[in-house]
């Protein structure tokens, strides 16, 4: 609907005016841009990578725990180094448990299926006059009004949300229940402090993040996040009698994309000219005059919030281009992509083959043989890489995906290869133990057939849609909506309210030019298909927040192309996000079997963050 350019940068600076921050987290205006770490020049694959079961960092909650005797899991601010040695440390936010410290990523939770744990998510960050964000805040987006009061006094709002959870909504961590240091005060959805989770769900690599309203895209790059692991007894059947990997041959790997100041500290762009060509927010402005029939656009004054963040650094658990010494055997590799708006399509140089073994939400029925593998922001793909054979070898793993909105595959520029076209090598150079080599491979049985869902009869098929449009302000808004009632924001009424226990499709139209991995909360799905289709979006007034007017859009006119095709055989297990391809819709069906109100969003942070958020609620 819109224009944009390729929000991309490997310079040194941008242009000025940005807003900085000083060591204490405060931001004031300055003349200049800070001198940016050289990305192209920074030194790989000679850090290694942190291993988080190597570092201690796995919380073993399998026996679970009662409600009155919560693990209490601080959100502190801590120095880390995350750029390699000779490099200084960075600023970061992180979760510690006890007994450990403060990490990011945090520490591995380790749960068992219907086993109970509790958590209670303490907000320890710095507060008072001379503390606050260490990322500029924009306060124009639709921040819960309440924060606003105490933003000045160093008070940031935080709220944990386990995603892929089977979660009571009480616990889920939904966007408004967030609260500031020490509970001073809450949003409006807050209900409790210590969280509980029933774990009523397959094993499954899962990981828990904050997602508070307006500020989940700063706390998630801060570095809050980390790996939640599910067991069960067909998965730790697998693992004792050797069909998959054991420790120490189980690893995490989370993903992400950075941007640094020469000095170290974490980047995050801010201006309009960071992002827009020249002109385009101009001609933006114009559109939202004639559409809405407002005398004047208000200015746009940084810092802002921009349609989406791709970074020039790769980290990998935390460490820029890390390797990882490995043995000539099986490896099973649980990825996750947490970056903000990034899509990877990962491949090895050599173009090994791998196995996906697993989806979001629990293992595959048997293995599924592939070379390179498309993995967008929230997503998860449980791996088992064999390196068997090849001893002595450097194993680049790629990234063949865009330093751009993705989408689709083959479409658009691949990352840069001095950049974030390389993720981390694996170097085969440790002598082989004596513990015997997993035996998975091809045709391996994992669990029994998924059964595919049957939807309730009588229930219609949702129909929602994937919107562009503009702010108030004239800044690109990503937006969702329904194909009956146009783009709706976050704040509008419900329309997606599934009864108890009903088994729902859901038909997911992109009217965008991009693609977008939309998440559910509460439930895991399947994916039933894709196919193409074509429409008209017309503008139309969009009411914001601040109770201003922006545009939003109507589709109509929808002509359904007859050309579906079924998931890929990667996808074809439980999943909780899926890639909506522009263009398309997606169809998905899932039960809806815990009362109470939960989200659906973009999963692109940046997105979630400015409107691309909607509530539902089970009844």
């Amino acid at each position: 609907m819109f224009s944009r350019r390729q929000f991309f940068q490997t310079g040194a600076a941008f242009g000025s005016g940005l807003i900085l921050a000083n060591a204490l987290g405060k931001w004031t205006h300055a003349q200049t841009t800070p001198t940016l770490l050289d990305a192209a020049n920074h030194p790989k694959f000679v850090n290694s990578l942190p291993v988080i079961k190597d570092l201690g960092l796995r919380v073993d909650l399998t026996s679970g725990n009662s409600v009155s005797n919560p693990v209490v899991v601080s959100v502190k601010q801590f120095q880390q180094n995350l750029l390699g040695t000779g490099f200084p440390d960075t600023t970061v936010w992180g979760y510690q448990f006890p007994g450990l410290p403060a990490t990011y990523p945090g520490a591995t939770i380790v749960a068992r299926k219907d086993t109970q744990t509790n958590i209670l998510w303490h907000n320890k960050l710095p507060k008072g006059k001379t503390a606050g964000h260490i990322l500029p805040l924009d306060r124009s987006t639709h921040l819960a009004k309440p924060i606003l009061k105490t933003l000045d006094k160093g008070f940031i709002p935080i709220v944990t949300h386990l995603h892929g959870g089977h979660t009571e909504s009480a616990s889920d961590g939904e966007p408004e229940a967030w609260f500031t240091q020490n509970f001073t005060e809450t949003g409006p959805m807050f209900v409790k402090r210590t969280y509980t989770y029933d774990n009523d769900q397959e094993a499954a690599t899962i990981w828990y993040h904050d997602h508070a309203l307006g500020i989940t895209r700063l706390n998630v790059y801060a570095g809050m996040a980390g790996f939640y692991l599910i067991r069960d007894d067909n998965e730790q059947g697998l693992i004792d009698t050797g069909v998959l990997p054991k420790e120490p041959y189980e690893i995490e790997i989370v993903i992400q994309d950075r941007m640094f100041t020469a000095n170290g500290e974490l980047y995050y762009p801010t201006t309009v000219d960071e992002f827009y060509e020249p002109g385009e927010i101009e001609e933006n402005r114009v559109t939202v005059q004639a559409v809405t029939g407002v005398s004047e656009v208000p200015p746009i004054t940084p810092p802002t919030v921009l349609p989406e963040f791709f970074g020039n650094v790769i980290l990998v658990n935390g460490k820029a281009w890390p390797k990882l010494e490995v043995e000539p055997r099986k490896y099973r590799f649980r990825f996750l992509n947490g970056s903000d708006s990034r899509f990877y399509i990962l491949k090895f140089a050599n173009n090994m083959p791998f196995l996906v073994i697993g989806t979001d939400n629990g293992l595959l029925p048997q293995p599924v043989e592939i070379n390179e593998l498309l993995i967008a922001p929230g997503e998860r793909y449980d791996l088992i890489v064999n390196f068997n054979g090849r001893g002595g070898e450097q194993i680049i793993l790629q990234n063949f995906g865009p330093d751009e909105p993705f989408k689709g595959l083959g479409v658009g520029d691949a990352a840069d290869p001095a950049t974030t076209g390389q993720i981390m090598r694996f170097d085969v150079n440790l002598p082989l133990s004596a513990t015997p080599d997993a035996t998975v491979s091809l045709g391996t049985s994992l669990r029994p057939d998924i059964t595919p869902l049957i939807p309730t009869p009588g229930v219609s098929t949702r129909k929602v849609v994937l919107f562009e449009g503009l702010d108030e302000f004239g800044r690109l808004q990503p937006i969702l909506g329904t194909l009956a009632d146009g783009s709706l924001t976050w704040f509008q009424p419900i329309t997606e309210n599934p009864r108890l226990n009903d088994v729902e499709i859901w038909e997911i139209y992109n009217a965008t030019e991009d693609a977008h991995p939309i998440h559910l909360h509460l439930v895991a799905f399947q994916i039933i298909n894709r196919e193409s289709f074509t429409g008209t979006v017309t503008e139309k007034l969009q009411p914001q927040h601040d109770g201003s007017v922006g545009v939003g859009g109507i589709l109509t006119g929808v002509v359904l192309g007859g050309d579906t095709r079924d998931p890929e055989p990667r996808e074809q297990g439980w999943k909780d996000t899926v890639v909506a391809l522009p263009g398309e819709v997606t169809r998905i069906i899932a039960k809806f079997d815990r009362p109470g109100p939960y989200v659906w969003h973009c999963h692109i942070l940046s997105h979630e963050d400015h409107e691309m958020m909607r509530p539902y609620k089970v009844i």
